[in-house]
């Protein structure tokens, strides 16, 4: 069973409350009210939420905003500001505030819906589990009497932003005077044009206004999702009526939804958010490769080793009960390695294994641990995700390996690679041993 994260709702609107508690409870988060005249500390106290929304539709917040932007303010000034994120819902650009990105994490202006807030709460509670994965990969590191890089933090300054734009050239416009003053604005009128600019620049985001037209856009990002290199760079939708189509979209790869008319405070606070949660994954890549060692990474593909990882595991098993995190383990086995072997030598089937683990390891998110267990296996542990959510990024990473063409020197065919995989969830009373025991076994659920 998962802990739930905690989310705090700081501004009451009575008809709307319960629709909403019962939105976060369906999505596994636990939901708790705080009164605005109580102060930060008492908001932040033993019951210490992962994420605080002010409700700026509430009455409180209506006739005094200000007092809503303080609290922000006071939250983003104590030692919890890289544990706690900050959603603002409902606000207008009337009651925003002058530099909204130094006091919010994100936001969600004018009328909102519960399935659009949980979606933002997810991606900030994302945010705290990176953070938290970062220090915890560090420890088990430096048990193994390594000295590892000095835990890093994104940069409050985000600089040298680059977008690709796709859709309405109306509306690139209107999104580049947006973003005039935080980012560098790229438009492809051809998705054939959009592939060309990815596979020779760098970019930190791509922004697609749809329209009502969103089955080309969505083909588009189901082939981006197949490389590997593109497989986690965030995608910004823009529509018309996202209540319409927002759970296909999400399934084909699709980061964000943005309904349109875009207001430019909202575009800029959902670039800012994505960016940096990218910079930060990458950042978290860095510091892991940096931090490789013979001791604690698997010399052929250079994932974690099977000693680190059950190091690991008992760290977030101990995290596991101080903390609103679960996690899910998954089991990884190429089934055709015989055939490869046989076929090609086990020289040739050492380099295939190298190279299902390079893509394995490109594949992953940051906070993620990737192993090779031994021989033709491999295991993946997924912080702060549970077995549903786990289900559907393995089953991508699964068909992005599936569907590569790994080339061999001597060879003269490409080598295709047959994968299983099987995955379960962190239960309480689980030890390491038990827990990948039983991603292995028939217990586990078979993908």
């Amino acid at each position: 069973m998962q802990n739930a994260a905690r989310v705090l709702i700081v501004g009451e609107t009575p008809r709307d409350d319960s629709r909403l508690r019962r939105e976060l409870q369906s999505h596994g988060f636990e939901s708790l009210t705080g009164d605005i005249s109580k102060s930060a500390e008492e908001l932040a106290g033993a019951q210490r939420p992962d994420v605080v929304v002010l409700n700026m539709n509430s009455p409180e917040a209506q006739s005094n905003p200000a007092a809503f932007f303080a609290l922000a303010q006071t939250l983003k000034q104590t030692k919890l500001a890289n544990h706690m994120r900050i959603l603002l819902v409902g606000a207008n650009k009337e009651n925003l505030p002058q530099q909204p990105t130094d006091l919010i994490d994100d936001l969600l202006l004018g009328p909102t819906n519960g399935p659009q807030i949980c979606h933002r709460i997810k991606a900030l509670v994302r945010l705290n589990t990176m953070h938290e994965e970062l220090v915890r990969r560090i420890q088990t590191t430096e048990k193994y009497g390594i000295e590892s890089p000095s835990p890093k933090v994104p940069s409050q300054e985000l600089t040298n932003i680059r977008i690709l734009f796709m859709g309405n050239p109306t509306s690139f416009v209107l999104v580049e005077e947006a973003l005039a003053s935080s980012a560098t604005l790229i438009g492809a009128l051809t998705f054939s044009t959009a592939f060309d600019y990815l596979n020779r620049e760098k970019f930190d985001s791509i922004l697609l206004d749809a329209g009502t037209q969103i089955e080309p856009y969505l083909h588009f990002v189901e082939e981006l999702r197949k490389n590997s290199r593109f497989y986690n760079l965030p995608i910004i939708m823009m529509v018309d009526h996202p209540d319409v189509h927002a759970l296909g979209i999400y399934e084909t790869g699709v980061t964000d939804i943005l309904k349109k008319p875009i207001q430019p405070a909202e575009l800029c606070l959902r670039i800012d958010a994505l960016v940096r949660e990218y910079r930060f994954r990458n950042t978290l890549k860095d510091i892991y490769q940096e931090s490789r060692h013979l001791v604690t990474n698997d010399a052929l593909t250079g994932l974690y080793n099977r000693g680190f990882m059950y190091q690991h595991l008992s760290a977030m098993i101990q995290d596991y009960g101080r903390s609103s995190q679960s996690f899910s383990v998954v089991a990884l086995k190429i089934l055709n390695m015989p055939e490869i072997n046989k076929k090609l030598g086990y020289a040739s089937g050492d380099r295939i294994i190298r190279q299902v683990g390079e893509v394995i390891g490109l594949l992953v998110r940051g906070e993620d641990v990737a192993v090779r267990f031994g021989g033709q296996e491999f295991m993946i542990v997924l912080p702060d995700t549970d077995p549903e959510l786990a289900k559907n990024v393995i089953v991508r990473i699964r068909g992005v390996i599936e569907h590569t063409e790994f080339a061999l020197e001597n060879c003269d065919e490409p080598v295709v690679v047959q994968m299983k995989s099987t995955l379960t969830g962190y239960s309480a009373g689980d030890d390491p041993e038990g827990l990948v025991a039983r991603a292995w076994s028939a217990k586990a659920l078979m993908l």
